[in-house]
């Protein structure tokens, strides 16, 4: 199998990781902090990959790769709120690519570097997607949640380039194992939040044991399903071009948008898409420019 289609595969996977958390969220769980609860105590599995090198490597990177992990528990605060109520193309695109404008913006600011035009021309064109990607045109505004979304994305950058200065003070695994202690004990922390303790106590507690179990066994699939699509990816990097294994990313959201479309047509309370050329074509036009700007931004 070509290393090209082995990012097809992973990024189809993200695509229907996506789907999934939608439905996970919308039609079974009906709570965002729940569901956050939920990925943040799967972040436990994580200490399996420790006999495979796990060791100090010193107080400072240890707090770095520690707060990566609390502030992507954040970001996927803020994701798993929007993806309640909004369309799930609309919300991952967006995600996309105000985390790739963040973690450009960011990362030059760390390094001191200066943002090339062609990476400003990138930034443009994933505004410009972003926008288009956001706006309601037949209802002629923004859609409800793009704040939260637009706010996901930029603390996943933060908690990327955090997570990067950990890795590169240590060894991979030790800063994967600590970050992903960060959203765990993100997530424990979350409980002392009054609104969000009543939810997840609330709702597990409406709900009969099997059912608690099979929405924690939902999310562990879709986590799984997304922890593989990412390894494909990294895999297929390692064995061809990144700029083109980057630039492949509109697959990933060609696909949400797909999927999501044709689950509307049996779930219309859950998946929100309207089936009309108008928003056909104005979310075609917003996954090439996120596409082409996520490739300007990236591609070295």
């Amino acid at each position: 199998m070509s290393w090209i289609a082995i990012s097809i595969i992973g990024y189809s996977l993200l695509a229907v990781e996506a789907v999934m958390s939608k439905y996970i969220l919308a039609a079974r769980m009906k709570s965002w902090p729940l569901y956050a609860f939920y990925v943040g105590i799967f972040s436990v599995f994580s200490l399996g990959f420790a006999p495979f090198g796990l060791k100090w490597f010193g107080t400072i990177p240890f707090l770095i790769s520690f707060l990566s992990g609390i502030i992507f528990f954040l970001s996927l605060s803020f994701l798993f709120y929007s993806l309640v109520r909004s369309s799930t193309s609309r919300v991952y695109i967006l995600f996309g690519a105000a985390s790739t404008i963040a973690t450009a913006v960011l990362a030059r600011i760390m390094i001191g570097e200066i943002i090339s035009k062609r990476e400003a021309a990138g930034i443009i064109f994933l505004l410009l997607g972003g926008a288009v990607i956001s706006y309601k045109f037949y209802a002629g505004r923004f859609f409800s949640h793009w704040r939260g979304a637009t706010l996901a994305g930029i603390l996943a950058a933060f908690s990327m380039i955090l997570l990067k200065s950990g890795f590169d003070n240590g060894t991979f695994v030790t800063g994967y194992i600590v970050s992903r202690m960060g959203i765990l004990f993100a997530a424990f922390s979350a409980l002392l939040i009054p609104d969000f303790r009543k939810s997840v106590f609330e709702n597990i507690k409406k709900r009969k044991g099997k059912e608690n179990v099979e929405n924690l066994a939902g999310t562990i699939i879709a986590k799984s399903t997304a922890g593989l699509g990412t390894l494909l990816i990294n895999f297929s990097i390692s064995l061809g071009s990144v700029a083109i294994v980057s630039s492949l990313v509109s697959i990933q959201y060609l696909l949400t948008f797909v999927f999501a479309l044709f689950l509307s047509f049996f779930l219309k309370d859950i998946f929100i898409e309207r089936f009309s050329l108008l928003n056909f074509f104005a979310k075609m036009a917003g996954i090439l420019f996120v596409a082409l700007g996520t490739l300007l931004v990236i591609f070295k």
